[in-house]
C-alpha cells in the first residue's frame, strides 16, 4: 500500500479500553514508584508509556481532520489548553499553602520558580539548570515532574505545524518523513550521555513519534497477540529495571517499555485475553483520572517527606494504603471537579477561571523572590543560618583565584599551592580566596574541585556523560603540571563516599577497571610528582542538614549539634586505612577529628557556642572552613 493510501485512509479512533487500561498502568507505575515499592522499581518508565500513548492519538486527531478538511489550529490548542491548563493550575494553587507551611526559603524559592516554569511549560529547561549540588534531593521538589509535562507540551505545539506543512506538502511523504525524524531521535539519544537527554524534547521525541508511527501503522496492519506479548514486556520493564541514575538515564529501558506499549497499541483487538482486567471498571476508573493522578502524586509525597524532615518525625502512622486512597480521592475530585468541567466549558469560562488563579501564583511568586522564599517565617534564627541553608556550596569564580593571587605582588617567586577535591573544595577554597588573603604573599593558588577535582583523583564523578578532566590524558598532564611547579598539594573530599560499591562503584569513568585500585593509583602518583601532598582526611558527617535542623526547631539557636565521636572514628577507619597504605606515610595527612571533636566529651561538634560550622550534612560553613585552614597553614609553616 502506498504512503498516500495509508494517509488518506486514516479515521478517527474510537474510544479503545486499552489505551486507558494503558494509562492506568503508566500512571500507577509511577505513583506506585513514588510510594516506595519496591517491585515497581521501574516504575518510572510510566511516563514513557505516556509519551507514546499522546503521540499515538494527538497524531490521529490531526491527520484524521485534515483528511476530512475539518482542522483547526485554533480549536486544536484550545482543546489542549482545556485538557491541560485547569487540572495544572489547581495543581499549584493547591500545592501553594503546604509550600508555605513546609518548605525552607531555599526550597521555597526553587519552589517559586518552578511552578512559573511549569506553568509556561519550560520545566524540563528549569529542572536540567537546576544545581542539584546545591539543591534539595528531586523526590523533596513538588514539581519535578512537571518536565515531562512541558516535553509533551512542547511536542503539542510543534507536531501540528510540522504535521500539517508535511501533509499538505505530499502526504506520500508524512510516514516516511516522521519515520525519519524518530530515528534522528533515537540516535541523538543513543549517542548522547549527558543528563541534558533526559529533560530535552529531541532527545524524547523517538518516544512521542512512535507513537505516531505506530498509529498509522495501525490503521491498516494488526499483529495477532501483539497485546499478550506487549502487556508482558510492560510489566517485565516496571519489575526489572532499577532507578539508579545510569539506568534512568540509558536508553535500554526506555526502548524496552516503549516497545511494549507499541505491540500493545499495534495490536488493536481490546485485549481478548486481557479483557477481564484491563477494560474492567477500576482500569477505566484509573485511566480517566490518569492526568490529575499524575499531577498530584508527586506533591503530594515530596510535602509527606518534607513534612517528616521540618519536625523530624514521620507521619501519623497511616498505613500506606490510607495514604494512596487519599491521594485517589483528591485526584478524582480534582478530575471530576476541574478537569471534566473545563472540558466542557466555553472560552469564557476557562479564561474567567485561569486569569485570577493564574495572578494568585504569579503575585505568590513575585512576593516569595522578594522576600527570598519568605525568609521572615523564620525571624527566630540568625541571618547567616538562614544563608548557609540556601547556599550549601559556596562557590567561586576564576576571576576570584586571579584577583586573589594578583592580590600581593611583593617580587618573591611564588611557590604553587593547588587545592585538588570535590564539592567540599568549594567551600574551602571560597573561604581562602576571601579570608584569607595574606597567604597570596607566599603562595599561587590553583584550584581543582567538583566534578573536575574528583576525576582527576579517582576517575569518577556522579555527573552523567563523558568529562574531560576523568581521563588519562588529563591526569598525565595535571601531573606534568604538579611536577613542572614543584607544586604542593592540598587533597580534600568524601573520599569514603568514593570507596562506597553502592557509590563510588557505579560512578567510575573508566570502563572494566577496579574503581578502588585506580583511587589508590593515581594517590600515590599525585605524591610521586608533587613536592608535597598534604591529604585533609574526611570531616564528620551528619545524618542530616545541619542548617536546616534550626529552621525546622529540630534544634534551638544556640543548642550544640553534635554526633558521637567514637562511632564517627569507627565509621571512617576503613577509609583511613586505605589513605594510609595508598600512599605508605609519604604524605602529611590532617585528622578532622582533631579539629571537629572532642575526644573526653567524645563528641563532634556541627556547631557550638553558637558557632555554625556546617551548612548541611558534609559542606563547612566559613566559620567551619577557618578551623580547617588554620590546621593546613599550621602544616605549611612547619
Amino acid at each position: 500500500m502506498t504512503g498516500i493510501n495509508i494517509i488518506s485512509s486514516i479515521s478517527r479512533i474510537k474510544y479503545r479500553k486499552d489505551i486507558n487500561g494503558l494509562r492506568a498502568i503508566a500512571v500507577i507505575s509511577v505513583v506506585l514508584y513514588h510510594a516506595g515499592y519496591e517491585s515497581f522499581s521501574g516504575g518510572w518508565l510510566g511516563v514513557d508509556m505516556f509519551f507514546v500513548i499522546s503521540g499515538f492519538l494527538i497524531s490521529n486527531i490531526i491527520i484524521s481532520e485534515l483528511n476530512t478538511e475539518t482542522f483547526s489550529f485554533k480549536r486544536f490548542y484550545l482543546n489542549r489548553a482545556k485538557r491541560i491548563l485547569p487540572a495544572l493550575i489547581s495543581t499549584i494553587v493547591i500545592a501553594i499553602p503546604f509550600s508555605y507551611w513546609l518548605l525552607t526559603p531555599k526550597s521555597m524559592l526553587e519552589f517559586l520558580n518552578s511552578a512559573f516554569a511549569s506553568m509556561f511549560f519550560y520545566a524540563n529547561y528549569f529542572f536540567q539548570n537546576l544545581d542539584f549540588y546545591n539543591s534539595d534531593p528531586t523526590k523533596y521538589m513538588p514539581l519535578l515532574h512537571t518536565w515531562s509535562l512541558a516535553i509533551e507540551e512542547q511536542f503539542y505545539l510543534l507536531f501540528p505545524l510540522l504535521c500539517f506543512v508535511v501533509y499538505m506538502t505530499n502526504k506520500r511523504i508524512v510516514l516516511s518523513f516522521f519515520t525519519l525524524l524518530f530515528i534522528y531521535s533515537l540516535f541523538l539519544n543513543s549517542t548522547t550521555g549527558n543528563l541534558v537527554k533526559f529533560y530535552q524534547l529531541q532527545f524524547r521525541a523517538w518516544e512521542l513519534l512512535l507513537g505516531v508511527i505506530v498509529m498509522i501503522l495501525s490503521q491498516r496492519f494488526e499483529i495477532k497477540h501483539s497485546g499478550k506479548l506487549g502487556i508482558f514486556i510492560i510489566l517485565f520493564s516496571l519489575m526489572y529495571f532499577d532507578n539508579q541514575m545510569l539506568t534512568v538515564n540509558s536508553i535500554e529501558p526506555k526502548i524496552t517499555i516503549t516497545t511494549g506499549t507499541a505491540l500493545v497499541l499495534l495490536s488493536n483487538n481490546n485485549f481478548k485475553v486481557f479483557s477481564n482486567t484491563l477494560n474492567s471498571k477500576v482500569f477505566n476508573f484509573f485511566g480517566n483520572i490518569s492526568y490529575s493522578l499524575y499531577l498530584f502524586h508527586q506533591p503530594f509525597y515530596a510535602f509527606i517527606l518534607n513534612f517528616e524532615k521540618k519536625y523530624n518525625r514521620n507521619v501519623p502512622d497511616f498505613p500506606d494504603i490510607i495514604l494512596l486512597l487519599f491521594l485517589f480521592v483528591v485526584s478524582f475530585l480534582n478530575w471530576k471537579f476541574v478537569e471534566q468541567v473545563f472540558l466542557k466549558s466555553t472560552v469564557k469560562k476557562l479564561v474567567l477561571f485561569l486569569l485570577p488563579t493564574s495572578f494568585f501564583i504569579v503575585l505568590f511568586i513575585l512576593m516569595g523572590r522578594v522576600d527570598n522564599g519568605y525568609s521572615d517565617r523564620y525571624n527566630y534564627i540568625p541571618d547567616e543560618v538562614l544563608y548557609y541553608a540556601a547556599e550549601t556550596n559556596i562557590y567561586f569564580t576564576q576571576e576570584d583565584v586571579d584577583n586573589f593571587n594578583n592580590s600581593c605582588n611583593n617580587g618573591i617567586n611564588k611557590k604553587a599551592l593547588y587545592i585538588v577535591g570535590d564539592s567540599q573544595v568549594t567551600n574551602l577554597s571560597s573561604t581562602i580566596l576571601s579570608e584569607y588573603k595574606s597567604l597570596s604573599c607566599e603562595y599561587k593558588i590553583t584550584i581543582y574541585a567538583t566534578s573536575g577535582g574528583r576525576c582527576l583523583l579517582s576517575q569518577q564523578s556522579d555527573i552523567l556523560g563523558y568529562i574531560g578532566w576523568c581521563t588519562d590524558e588529563s591526569f598525565k598532564n595535571f601531573l606534568n603540571k604538579l611536577s613542572s611547579d614543584e607544586a604542593t598539594v592540598i587533597i580534600f573530599g568524601r573520599f569514603d563516599t568514593w570507596l562506597d560499591p553502592e557509590k563510588g562503584g557505579i560512578e567510575k569513568k573508566c570502563e572494566n577497571c577496579d574503581f578502588r585500585n585506580n583511587f589508590s593509583y593515581r594517590l600515590s602518583e599525585v605524591v610521586k610528582y608533587s613536592k608535597e601532598v598534604i591529604v585533609i582526611k574526611p570531616i564528620p558527617t551528619y545524618q542530616f542538614n545541619v542548617a536546616e535542623s534550626y529552621l525546622n526547631k529540630n534544634y534551638r539557636w544556640g543548642e550544640n549539634i553534635t554526633l558521637q565521636r567514637s562511632a564517627w572514628l569507627e565509621y571512617i577507619q576503613p577509609t583511613t586505612d586505605f589513605l594510609d597504605k595508598a600512599i605508605n606515610d609519604e604524605a602529611i595527612f590532617i585528622d578532622t577529628e582533631n579539629t571537629f571533636c572532642d575526644e573526653i566529651l567524645d563528641k563532634c561538634f556541627a556547631s557550638k557556642n553558637n558557632k555554625l560550622y556546617y551548612t548541611d550534612d558534609s559542606h563547612l560553613t566559613i566559620e567551619g572552613s577557618k578551623l580547617l585552614i588554620e590546621e593546613v597553614i599550621n602544616v605549611l609553616d612547619e
